[in-house]
């Protein structure tokens, strides 16, 4: 098949048929339909799938100059004409897999893509919580169990390890509550949805087609939930914006995490040094203090939250007109 005429000359991508997708939320195109299709229209499937799957690193991705360049903290670099191949080879020509994917470079600029959360959202690493009163739960059980730990005996330089440890997991407690937390209210409130797909703005700013407007809708839950899945909980402020987005409270201040999470740091990733190399002591009064800290927040998000949601809806359907 010569494609080369028709697609160099093509003024107009043709907009796709519903039965061109096995789920329009993601853009996932049906391999039968995509088989019997013309080359215009190959063409036009394959931008839309790509285009849902990957995006300028300057968008999302961290970039340190220091560091040489962006850090890929959600995978990649991916090449577009590498994974149009993977995906496409067999079911259309070559053809149409070179001249999409020398079009996106060639209009965006790019040669390294990221994935969007289409493509890294990863349903075995996400969590279901199944009552809004067991993140709160869970928390209390993980911190008694940390204090535990401060029971042990042995070495000394084995119990202040332990110590250290305890210190650090008291302050990833409060992450996975956060997590949990809005976990539980993505799941089952669906203005929850709504308010961080309005108001948030890594979800206000995306664009979408009008045609596509209402496949989306079925994948928004999902978007917010890969979001969730890769962000650092212990970047107070980002945990901060989704609990005040999504949730409409006035969070307490994190302020209090912030030299805790400085330590934790310097014990998961320095063995429990400063970054000038001296030993950092953490006594059992400090963990002690910082779990009663970490509880207390965590009554306090939940008590708001409890005034603000009176009563959770029973799922997420879609955002009403």
């Amino acid at each position: 098949m010569n494609t080369d005429a028709p697609l160099e000359n093509m003024d107009e991508w043709p907009e796709l048929p519903s039965s061109a997708y096995t789920d329009a939320g993601t853009s996932e195109i049906n391999n039968e339909w995509l088989e019997g299709a013309t080359p215009a229209e190959q063409a036009a499937a394959l931008l839309e799938w790509f285009q849902a799957r990957f995006q300028d690193p300057a968008h999302e991705t961290p970039y340190m100059s220091s560091e040489g360049g962006y850090i890929w903290i959600h995978g990649g670099p991916y090449d577009a004409k590498e994974e149009l191949e993977e995906r496409f080879s067999g079911l259309v020509p070559d053809e149409v897999i070179t001249f999409v994917a020398e079009h996106v470079e060639e209009v965006d600029g790019v040669w390294e893509w990221a994935p969007t959360d289409v493509t890294y959202y990863d349903e075995e690493q996400d969590l279901i919580v199944q009552d809004k009163d067991v993140p709160l739960q869970r928390l209390e059980e993980r911190l008694e169990a940390l204090m535990a730990v401060l029971t042990l005996q042995g070495a000394s330089h084995a119990v202040d390890m332990a110590r250290s440890l305890a210190y650090a997991g008291v302050v990833s407690a409060l992450e996975t509550f956060l997590w949990e937390t809005m976990a539980y209210w993505i799941q089952n409130d669906q203005e929850t949805v709504r308010s961080l797909i309005e108001t948030h703005p890594d979800f206000r700013e995306r664009k979408i087609r009008l045609g596509d407007i209402f496949g989306q809708f079925t994948s928004l839950e999902k978007q917010v939930r890969a979001h969730m899945q890769h962000m650092t909980w212990h970047r107070w402020d980002d945990a901060e914006r989704f609990l005040e987005l999504g949730l409409g409270i006035k969070a307490p201040s994190f302020k209090v995490f912030e030299e805790p999470t400085k330590i934790r740091h310097d014990v998961i990733h320095r063995s429990g040094h400063t970054v000038d190399g001296e030993p950092i002591a953490i006594s059992n009064g400090q963990v002690h203090d910082l779990a009663e800290q970490v509880l207390r927040f965590a009554s306090e998000v939940h008590a708001l939250i409890d005034q603000a949601k009176i009563q959770p809806n029973e799922g997420f359907d879609g955002v009403d007109f």
